[in-house]
């Protein structure tokens, strides 16, 4: 019976651990992959992206009083990115050096150990990989934390296209 009890129990950790990844990440705040620009409501309203001038990101924009909270993490910049079709694929935030380990639990505690890591220079880069989207970390010594979101939603689209060619 014990073992009988055991096995009941271990299939349901293993299926939960399952469930949870399988699910994947399909939006930033409500806001899905590949949405153009010009489409974006929350809450019955027309979100308006300001371009980031600043930014050394090609296509970064930010939203005029976007929540600069992540859980109980202080964010510095919340920008969101778009590709050259002006659809929406990636998230860059950033946030202080002490925020980082709060960033890192969140990370841990949603999506496991991370997957990869590596040191290049002052950086520790720390990477999930969640079915079709990246969560990039990068801890930068004595400075700041990066925290990027980036969907390959596009890659999916094609392979969706390329697998139901009927032209030939």
């Amino acid at each position: 019976m014990k073992k009988m009890l055991l096995a009941i129990v271990m299939l349901g950790f293993a299926y939960s651990g399952f469930s949870a990844e399988s699910q994947g990440v399909l939006d930033f705040r409500n806001i899905f992959w590949g949405t153009p620009i010009d489409s974006i409501w929350r809450d019955g309203k027309k979100l308006e992206f300001v371009k980031d001038r600043n930014s050394l990101i090609k296509n970064a924009y930010y939203l005029q009083g976007d929540d600069q909270m992540l859980g109980a993490v202080k964010l510095d910049r919340v920008l969101y990115i778009f590709n050259d079709e002006n659809r929406f694929y990636k998230v860059f935030l950033q946030g202080s050096l002490e925020q980082s380990e709060q960033m890192r639990f969140i990370l841990t505690y949603k999506f496991g150990d991370f997957r990869n890591e590596s040191w290049v220079d002052d950086s520790h880069i720390m990477q999930w990989l969640v079915k079709d989207v990246t969560f990039t970390l990068k801890e930068i010594s004595k400075a700041r934390f990066e925290l990027t979101i980036e969907s390959s939603w596009q890659a999916s689209e094609d392979y969706k296209k390329n697998t139901s060619v009927d032209d030939f």
